[in-house]
């Protein structure tokens, strides 16, 4: 099994953020993983004994109802980490996180985790810090579910997913593997009203969609429809 570990990190992903030699630290611990499409990396309600670096692939992040029902909170990519909630507070997890493609990792225990801890302690600054930047992430989102409507939303979250997430093509495009009801989840958006605002993105030529993937293709249009708050026009 291979890992592109040897690819560039992205910036602002939690291994990004760490030095060599803390990387080097961390990616060493543990020991890599493979995920087919599909499988729980993590699963909701269990015992946090393990976490994850994401080191190929991309990662969505549910929350099941008791009826059964999913509602995808996150998507998290290559550098990222999966799992440490559960490590941090001893706690049940809180969601699951199932491969969206083909997945590769890094497993760390918690023996292992605490060891870093040990020896590197401003790694565990950085967990504190990148776990605070997914939350305010997630507040934001929340509170613009409250002025925006769906077109803003969608393009929100399209745009922050290919920001942060995407690898563009030689033309530029960005493939994100994601549903369009997973996308309408993650924008507090019903499936019919996505699908009816990602028609009109298509129409614009601004994206792609196919069979479980939307491709952006003009990310400077759907940065233009973001930063336009209709409650603000018509107060």
């Amino acid at each position: 099994m291979t890992s592109p570990i040897r690819q560039p990190w992205p910036p602002a992903s939690f291994i990004g953020r760490l030095s060599d030699t803390e990387r080097a630290a961390v990616l060493g611990a543990g020991t890599q993983v493979q995920f087919d499409d599909g499988d729980a990396v993590v699963v909701q309600g269990d015992i946090g004994r393990d976490l994850f670096v994401l080191t190929s692939g991309l990662v969505r992040v549910v929350v099941a109802a008791a009826s059964g029902a999913e509602t995808t909170l996150a998507l998290r990519a290559r550098g990222d980490l999966v799992g440490e909630f559960a490590i941090l507070d001893d706690l049940p997890r809180i969601a699951t996180a199932r491969a969206a493609g083909r997945v590769f990792a890094v497993r760390i225990g918690r023996a292992a985790f605490d060891t870093l801890g040990r020896r590197y302690p401003e790694i565990k600054d950085v967990i504190t810090r990148h776990v605070i930047a997914k939350m305010r992430e997630e507040t934001e989102r929340h509170a613009a579910e409250r002025v925006w409507e769906a077109p803003q939303r969608l393009a929100q979250v399209l745009y922050e997913l290919a920001e942060t997430h995407g690898q563009p093509n030689a033309d530029g495009e960005i493939r994100l593997p994601i549903t369009q009801s997973a996308l309408g989840s993650l924008a507090g958006v019903a499936t019919s009203t996505a699908e009816r605002a990602l028609k009109e993105f298509r129409q614009r030529g601004a994206i792609e969609t196919g069979y479980g993937t939307i491709v952006v293709r003009d990310l400077h249009y759907l940065g233009s429809i973001r930063f336009t708050n209709p409650s603000r026009e018509n107060p």
